[in-house]
């Protein structure tokens, strides 16, 4: 299974040293991929988590000039909220530059007041959401030049270069804890990314689709928050919590559930406990883990 680590690009111990110093520090403890989290401008009375936070696109270029082998994600892009095309032209450049390290998880978002701030409909942000998503595979294909007709995105012969290095795109990988995610991911993704809720709730999710997510290459991956403290009932929590033997039980949970790749959410104080548990989780807890 593989590991990737959110970093804190958002909340109160969100800074340029504590982005650049924890992407280094995942990268050089070998975890595969480290993730930004996505906001643009949510209004006041949603902003109580994600207010301060660095804008995803423009600082994974930052990680891309700073970091040599990490694999780079956004989880999760709230997609319907931007220009498809000025998202793909971003994207397919740090794919680019980057040498081919972007995965992308893409969601359709929850606040209604963010779509208007930045005058963009949400009573149809799911229709706009797949349309997108066939203008970036469009984008990404490899063609110099591209087409698209749809009810709300439309261009002729559009010159595209440069193109991504992976072959048609990053892996895109379909955000949302709903079934009509899950459905959307298996029509149109390379994977699901749900927030962790609990092992169970995975397996019961992913229950009446094992016969076709397995026909193809299809990633679960599982965004997960971990703390080291007194253990909880993790069928009751959102958070995986123990010791290190109780974290790697809890997270052999979530594989048997159908989980093949978890985003690790560090719930910490600084950046200084931040440090430490990076080093303690690939010390005492990914070994368990090695294929």
């Amino acid at each position: 299974m593989k590991f990737g680590f959110v970093l804190p690009n958002y909340g109160p111990q969100a800074s340029r040293l504590a982005i650049i110093d924890s992407a280094l520090m995942a990268e050089n403890y070998g975890f595969d991929s480290i993730w930004l989290t996505d906001h643009l401008a949510l209004p006041e009375k949603d902003s109580s988590l994600f207010g301060h936070i660095y804008e995803s696109i423009s600082t994974m270029g930052f990680l891309a000039a700073s970091t040599r082998t990490i694999k780079l994600g956004i989880s999760t892009l709230v997609l319907p909220q931007r220009n498809p095309v000025e998202v793909a032209k971003s994207l397919a450049s740090i794919d680019n530059l980057s040498g081919g390290r972007l995965i992308i998880s893409a969601g359709i978002g929850w606040s209604k007041g963010e779509y208007q701030n930045l005058g963009y409909d949400f009573s149809n942000r799911g229709r706009r959401m797949n349309e997108a998503i066939k203008i970036l595979r469009t984008c990404w294909r490899g063609q110099s030049n591209v087409s698209f007709h749809g009810e709300f995105y439309n261009f002729e012969n559009m010159v595209v270069s440069p193109t991504p290095v992976q072959s048609g795109g990053p892996p895109l990988w379909i955000a949302g804890d709903s079934q009509k995610a899950l459905k959307r991911a298996i029509a149109l993704g390379d994977g699901w990314h749900p927030n962790g809720n609990s092992p169970q709730a995975l397996k019961n999710s992913l229950s009446s689709v094992h016969s076709i997510i397995k026909l193809r290459p299809f990633t679960v991956a599982v965004r997960i928050g971990i703390q080291y403290a007194p253990a909880t009932d993790s069928a009751l929590s959102s958070i995986i919590t123990g010791n290190p033997d109780e974290i790697i039980d809890q997270l052999k949970q979530y594989m048997e559930s159908g989980m093949t790749y978890a985003i690790i959410n560090f719930k910490v104080n600084s950046q200084a406990e931040r440090d430490r548990v990076i080093k303690q989780f690939t010390k005492e807890i990914s070994p368990a883990f090695k294929e």
